[in-house]
This record gives C-alpha cells, structure tokens and sequence, in this order.
C-alpha cells in the first residue's frame, strides 16, 4: 500500500519540501525525525529555513514554504491555504510559570505581569479569554523569554510544557506550573501539497502501529503526560493516607490542619479514608513500600521519597540548618572531618549536603538529636531552623543549610497515583479560589504556607 502510494506521490510532487526549522528542544526534534522518516518512504527529502514563527505562518500560508511541521488543529481555520493532516503528533498543555512565594497558586488574576513568545496563537486566545489586562510582552524566541524571566525582567511566563520542562521549570522546586490549555499537535500542508496528505497520514498509522513513533520520541527522552480534568469527580473504594507526626499539623488522633485538609479534598471522592499518623521514617518507608496511597509532607528534591509530589504545594516549611555546640565542630563538619555522627531525623536526605566520610544517627524524633547534642553523643544536629528547643541549656550555634521549600503530597508514579495527584491540585485550587481553604487554615498560616495571594480578592487574609 505505502509502496503504491510512494509511486503516486513521485510521478507528480517535487523530492524536497522545505519547512521553518524547528525549534531547540527534545519533542520538535523528535517531531523532525518522525516527519523525515514518514516523508522518506513517500520519496520525498524535507531542508529546512530560519525564520520566527509569526512570519512561518505568513510564508506557509502563502505557499513559500510547504506548510508546518507542527501546529495546533484550528490552524486551518485562521490560515485558510492550510490543510492539516490527521495524524496527531503530540500532546502538550499550555502552562503558566511563576514563582510561588510571589504569587501562591498563581493563577492569571495572581501575577502581576507576562511574558511569552511571539507567534503563540493560543496564548493570545487564552489572554483575551481570562481578560488579562495587566502587562504583558511577546519574546522573540525561547532564550529571550527565558533571559526574561530568570533575570526577573517578568513575573510569569507562559509557554509549551515541553519548552518549560526543556528550560528546566518543572526542576525548580520555587516554580509553579499551572496548566491552562491541553491540546494537539498536527502538521499541515499548504493547498498546493494536499494530494500528499492520504499517503503521508498512512505512513504516520503505519509507523504508529509498528511502535514507531512511540520509539522515536524515547529516543529523544520524550514522555506525554496529559493531567486528568475530571468533567465528573473520580471514585476509590478506599484510600489511605500516612504523615509523620506533627504538632498542630498531623497528630495521632486524625486532627491537625494537615488532616482536615486532606478529608476536605479526599473524603468526597471515597467511602474509606484511612489516616495514618507515624514517625516520619516510617511515613516514608511505607508509602515506598505501597503500604499507603499518599504521603502528607515532603519536598519536589526529596530523593528518599520513591513518588510524584502535587504539582501545587500546600504549605511552606522552614529554612534548614545545622545545629552544634562550638564553631569548630561546624567548621569541622564542613571539612568533612568531624569525628561524630550529625543527628537528623530519619526519612530526610540531609547527608546530601555534606561532603563523604561523615557519620550519621537518625533520629525518632529531633528533640531526642538534641538531647544527644547536649550530651555530647553527635557533633552536629540537621533540623529546621525553628526546630531547636526551648529548653536548651546554651546557645547553640548555627549553619544555614537550605532555604525554605515548598511542602508537597505526595503520590506513587501510577496511573492511579496520578489521577489522585491530580484530584488533589484541582480541589486545592477551587478550595483556595473559593475562600474555603480560610476554614481550615488561619490567616498567618495562609500567609506563612504562602497561599494567601490567591485567595479570593475581596476576603482579608
């Protein structure tokens, strides 16, 4: 059939078509490849030309370049000379990008400003949707956005998800990615071209089918990853749920404000909502062995946690620290010679911090760490900084270790696993955005876990 199809094409097409070279990046790449090998087997050679995206559209259209390699499916309907071919190429999501502890959630009516790039049709269609009206500014390409933001030129950025993963945004344990869009991507031919698009749509189905393109894209480290919208509410016959203890937070009893926020967001959705409070080490330890579906409390660069966090954060912890008796012990620690162990809590990652050649002892708990500080049992002790004792005897003193990070739940890298992930960012938002978020935390909560920039503009945080 392709081979019949082939002899079709060539008797009445050109051997080369040329298209706008693609962008930087993993999925244009992989896109590029897929297309290359699908128009190979009809004989045809693809070259292609530099040129900015607004003005690719204006040529396609025009007939001076073949058409696109990969667009959004209304192109056709703005750009009438174009036809689209069937094959879906990619998914992606539309995604705002900004800082949480500028703007919370940080949604549109969060941020004080934008940036995004020239030519980006549904950006502009989303802008005018939300009715933003506060400044924006269209980059020239990629780099200048990205220039723009990481200089701070701009508060937010809205762009292609596989561009913010590419520029490492989703790596950024301070950004926050709110999804606005999930759509398609198709290639398109101008008019003059479309007897090719049977033929070349068959080729596309073929190498689907053979594996293909799904090869293709792993080959250049590509993975879609569409998140749930639920036009109706999901349904568990039971879940469970596990959190260290935590004064206030997660106590034994079920209680704390970090419980009530999970039954808010979880009790709707299941008849058995199982709360488990335990030592944090065992928290971790039994949600990495699928004892429980969720872990209440843990970091985006937490690497003893084997899961996917919330993409939305649900509080703020404290900056981390290193606690001793002398300078010299820190100093000492530092240098990687300090003769005995540092004391932290068990389930935390705080060895990464310091250089080989040290000794630890993890801890139940942080006053049992310093209580053996006291006694001179451990050199060091790795806490948050507001973790130190009120009945300490002397002054200790201290090492910044790490800024604060945002706090997470936490959810196992499954389908199923996802879908609660994503039941959770959902309801988290419309609890924020209702104003119902304030019956659960006070308002210097609110304001410490820094969510208090997106709650409802007429309520007082």
């Amino acid at each position: 059939m392709i081979a019949l199809l082939a002899s079709t094409v060539a008797r009445a097409e050109q051997t080369t078509l040329t298209f706008r070279a693609p962008d930087d990046g993993p999925v244009p790449a992989a896109v590029q490849t897929i297309l290359e090998e699908a128009y190979a087997e009809l004989g045809i050679h693809l070259r292609y030309v530099d040129m900015p995206r607004n003005r690719s559209l204006v040529e396609s259209n025009a007939g001076r370049i073949a058409g696109e390699l990969g667009r959004l499916s209304e192109l056709d309907t703005q750009f009438e000379n174009l036809e689209q071919v069937p094959f879906p190429l990619f998914s992606f999501e539309i995604v705002l990008v900004a800082d949480r502890r500028d703007c919370g959630l940080c949604t549109l009516d969060d941020v004080e400003n934008l940036a995004f790039i020239s030519g980006m049709q549904t950006v502009m269609g989303i802008l005018e949707e939300f009715q933003f009206k506060r400044p924006s500014v269209q980059a020239l390409d990629i780099q200048q956005l990205n220039l723009m933001f990481t200089n701070k030129r701009v508060k937010s950025v809205m762009l292609n998800d596989f561009e913010a993963r590419q520029l490492g945004y989703y790596d950024n344990p301070h950004f926050i990615i709110t999804p606005m869009r999930a759509l398609i991507g198709y290639h398109f031919l101008h008019e003059k071209h479309a007897h090719l698009i049977p033929a070349l749509n068959t080729v596309l189905e073929e190498m689907h089918a053979a594996g293909r393109i799904t090869t293709i894209y792993r080959e250049h480290g590509v993975t879609f990853e569409r998140r749930n919208e639920f036009p109706e509410p999901p349904t568990f016959p039971a879940l469970s749920v596990t959190a260290g203890l935590m004064e206030e937070r997660a106590q034994v009893d079920g209680t704390g404000r970090y419980w009530r926020l999970i039954q808010a967001i979880f009790e709707p959705i299941t008849p058995s909502l199982e709360l488990h409070t335990n030592s944090y080490q065992r928290a971790v330890l039994g949600f990495n062995e699928n004892r429980f579906d969720i872990l209440v409390g843990g970091t985006q660069t937490q690497v003893s946690i084997e899961g996917v966090p919330s993409y939305t954060h649900f509080d703020y912890g404290s900056p981390v620290a290193a606690f001793a008796l002398q300078q010299a012990d820190l100093e000492a620690m530092q240098a990687g010679s300090l003769k005995r162990p540092i004391c932290f809590v068990a389930g935390y990652d705080y060895h990464s911090f310091f250089k080989e050649g040290l000794t630890y002892y993890l801890a139940n708990s942080i006053l049992d760490c310093f209580a053996m500080l006291d006694m001179q049992r451990v050199g060091a002790v790795v806490a948050f900084d507001d973790n130190a004792p009120d009945w300490a005897a002397a002054d200790y003193v201290k090492l910044p270790l790490r800024e604060a990070l945002p706090i997470h739940v936490m959810f196992h890298d499954t389908p199923r696993g996802r879908e609660l992930r994503d039941w959770f960012d959902k309801r988290l938002r419309e609890l924020v955005k209702s104003g119902e978020i304030a019956d659960i935390m006070t308002p210097a909560q609110l304001q410490h876990a820094r969510l208090a920039a997106s709650l409802p503009k007429t309520s007082t945080p």
